[in-house]
């Protein structure tokens, strides 16, 4: 393997830093933080450097908040003067391992992503269909990825390409950024009671966070593919499908990445994995797919319908405004664009219409007009 040094220097200098600053600023260019940041933005940079010179960077406080939807995960926000210096990072070092990245890996890779990866999978499945015999898949996904990876097994990986103690000086410190635990229990099943545990887990939320968790799973793509020789299979970062003319070599080559996470990575498989025949569909990254449709899963439809029926409900007591219920719906049109959910979709827009309750909207609520249809 090529090592990589000289990588501190390329990274500590004011014009990465400036290009990290406007990677961070994107979309978020008018907020409050980033407006402060930008108000002194040669001295912010020029600080930065120094410290990262001088080997004085520590990293401020997470800001800790709960994402209820579709399931509860908790994300640490670093601050935006943080958040500069891992976007210059992250573009210092994601060259480097992109290089090793599997080519059917599609989670936070830049080219890639969720539409492309359902296309993927829907032209190997009708591929199998057309073979004459019966294929299988198997669906497995990591219990508790991001908060069971140990802090070693991180550095022991993004390490090896690179041979510059100082790069790695940094890359410690970015990973266990405050100092706080970032760990849960291995079966814990509410992650706001949960106690954290330290020396595993990594910051939800970051780019650095992204760019490792590729790194982690990086050899296991390899050895699945090498060692386990998986006729087709795919990887969304922790969410993996492997696809095989038989359910017993299908079970082989899951036993198989269970046994190498464990041994390997200190991670396991949870207890959700299945195997189904490739025709009955599966569901993966939030769909379900079969080999001439995606639809959205169940759960997601109904939980779309009870959202819209809130935002009505407040926007006739004038307690939302029309732009956000306007993006509400904008956000769901979007995520069915690639579906084939069309009754879904004309319902939906048949019943989504917006008219102000003069009798219990709060007159101090001025910014709302009285009635309103959204014009889809």
């Amino acid at each position: 393997m090529e090592k990589h040094r000289h990588l501190f220097e390329k990274f500590v200098t004011f014009n990465k830093m400036y290009d990290g600053y406007i990677l961070a600023r994107q979309h978020k260019r008018y907020r409050g933080n980033v407006l402060d940041y930008s108000a002194n933005l040669e001295e912010n940079l020029i600080d930065a450097v120094n410290r990262l010179q001088w080997k004085m960077y520590k990293p401020g406080p997470l800001c800790q908040f709960y994402e209820y939807f579709p399931k509860i995960r908790l994300i640490s926000a670093q601050p935006f003067y943080d958040r500069v210096i891992n976007c210059a990072a992250y573009l210092t070092l994601w060259p480097i391992y992109e290089r090793s990245f599997y080519e059917h890996s599609y989670g936070s890779i830049p080219g890639r992503g969720p539409i492309k990866a359902i296309d993927c999978l829907q032209g190997w499945m009708r591929k199998a269909q057309s073979s004459g015999q019966q294929w299988y898949m198997g669906k497995a996904d990591v219990l508790k990825f991001f908060f069971r990876i140990p802090v070693d097994v991180q550095l022991r990986e993004l390490g090896r390409p690179i041979d510059d103690q100082d790069m790695m000086w940094f890359l410690e410190t970015a990973i266990r950024c405050d100092g706080r635990p970032l760990g849960l229990p291995l079966y814990c099943t509410d992650v706001t009671t949960a106690e954290r545990i330290a020396g595993i887990g990594m910051q939800v939320g970051s780019l650095i966070s992204q760019m490792t968790a590729n790194v982690v799973l990086s050899p296991l793509d390899h050895y699945i593919k090498r060692e386990l020789k998986a006729p087709y299979y795919i990887r969304y970062m922790d969410d993996m499908l492997v696809m095989a003319p038989s359910k017993a070599e299908v079970w082989d080559i899951l036993c198989g990445i269970d046994g190498y996470l464990r041994d390997n990575l200190g991670l396991q498989l949870n207890d959700k994995t299945a195997v189904v025949p490739v025709g009955r569909g599966i569901e993966y990254i939030g769909k379900r797919v079969w080999p001439n449709k995606v639809e959205l899963r169940r759960s997601t439809t109904l939980q779309m319908k009870r959202h819209l029926r809130f935002v009505k409900e407040k926007y006739s007591e004038g307690k939302l405004p029309l732009e956000y219920c306007h993006s509400v719906m904008c956000s769901y049109l979007g995520l069915m664009k690639y579906c084939n959910n069309n009754a879904l979709r004309n319902q939906m827009l048949e019943d989504f219409v917006l008219i102000r309750d003069s009798e219990k909207a709060d007159p101090a609520n001025d910014f709302l007009t009285d009635e309103q249809d959204l014009p889809f």
